[in-house]
């Protein structure tokens, strides 16, 4: 599954801004937060208001945020924002996640399981735990 993500300043103190869209990396995203590495150095600010594109092969969702951190990361930053969303929009990233589960490509299990195989210091393959809640 790939997804293309852009980012853009929506709004600054209580202002429209131009939409001028840049690439992003998206690193995680859940119904309440994303995670991204941008070429940009912006500010953390409660003031600016930004928005997000996330498009697969049929549809393009706008999502909207506010920066939380940042940090370096390379030569680009690492961004952390929680994101201000509509019930549609939690429907889609959530379709998202059970499609990622979907076509996972490693043995996955439990985190019971794996709280438990690693306790014991049991595990006999790797195995990755997923979290994340819906």
């Amino acid at each position: 599954m790939k997804l293309n993500v852009h980012m853009y300043i929506q709004e600054f103190r209580g202002k429209m801004v131009d939409r001028k869209r840049r690439p992003v990396l998206l690193l995680g995203m859940d119904t309440q937060a994303i995670t991204f590495l941008s070429d940009l150095n912006l500010p953390v600010s409660s003031e600016m208001l930004i928005g997000l594109d996330v498009e697969d092969q049929h549809v393009c969702v706008r999502l909207h945020a506010r920066l939380q951190w940042k940090q370096p990361f390379g030569e680009l930053t690492m961004y952390h924002s929680n994101l201000h969303i509509q019930h549609e929009q939690k429907l889609y990233i959530t379709g998202q996640l059970n499609t990622m589960l979907t076509e996972v490509q490693f043995p996955a299990v439990s985190r019971f399981q794996y709280e438990k195989a690693t306790e014991q210091k049991a595990l006999q393959e790797p195995y990755h735990y997923i979290d994340f809640t819906i």
